[in-house]
């Protein structure tokens, strides 16, 4: 887990002469098989160490160049989004994070922990992350809907719990970061 900052190259198309078969000119038109593949196209997206916001990335420490194809299905882009509700816990032993991003929220620090109630505790985790940069959040009762960054990061920044009382919230996603981010690396294109 680092800060990383991915890039994107303009697409380039590669010709490719796959066939279906082996050819034999020998035997005319019946000789020369049907092309399987005749176009390739992708993007290389580097990434950029040490800016942007901190990310996980499964399988992948430190920074790698990723190749596809950027991919909008929306058409649009779209923020990454994801809930944490709060447990009706009253027990919370010391001081318990929950990280967006670069960010990291400590309790009784950035919000305070009702252990009477569960929706004061998410008011005051929203109001929390209302107040950072790319963040927002609306409760409803004790479940908190964060809304987070568009794009490739915005499915990669951590969103998750921390510290000595982790359990006192649960995350959808519970990956350690947040979905439905548009646009995406999608696969390359093949003709």
């Amino acid at each position: 887990m680092g800060k990383r900052l991915v890039t994107a190259q303009k697409p380039f198309t590669m010709i490719v002469g796959a066939l279906r078969q082996g050819s034999d000119p020998s035997r005319g038109p019946a000789g020369n098989p049907d092309v399987a593949i005749s176009t390739f196209t992708r993007q290389s997206f580097p990434e950029v160490p040490g800016r942007g916001p901190y990310c996980t990335y499964p399988g992948i420490k430190g920074t790698t160049t990723r190749t596809g194809l950027l991919s909008n299905p929306a058409g649009s882009p779209q923020t990454a989004t994801g809930t944490i509700t709060v447990n009706l816990t009253p027990a919370i032993d010391g001081a318990t994070t929950i990280h967006l991003g670069e960010y990291i929220l400590t309790s009784d620090v950035e919000f305070l922990v009702d252990p009477l109630s569960g929706a004061n505790t998410a008011a005051s985790l929203t109001t929390a992350i209302n107040n950072l940069d790319g963040y927002s959040a609306v409760p409803a009762g004790a479940v908190v809907t964060v809304t987070g960054p568009v794009g490739v990061l915005g499915n990669e920044a951590d969103f998750r719990a921390g510290g000595v009382s982790p359990y006192l919230f649960v995350f959808s996603p519970d990956t350690g970061a947040m979905s439905g981010a548009e646009p995406v690396i999608g696969p390359p294109t093949i003709t």
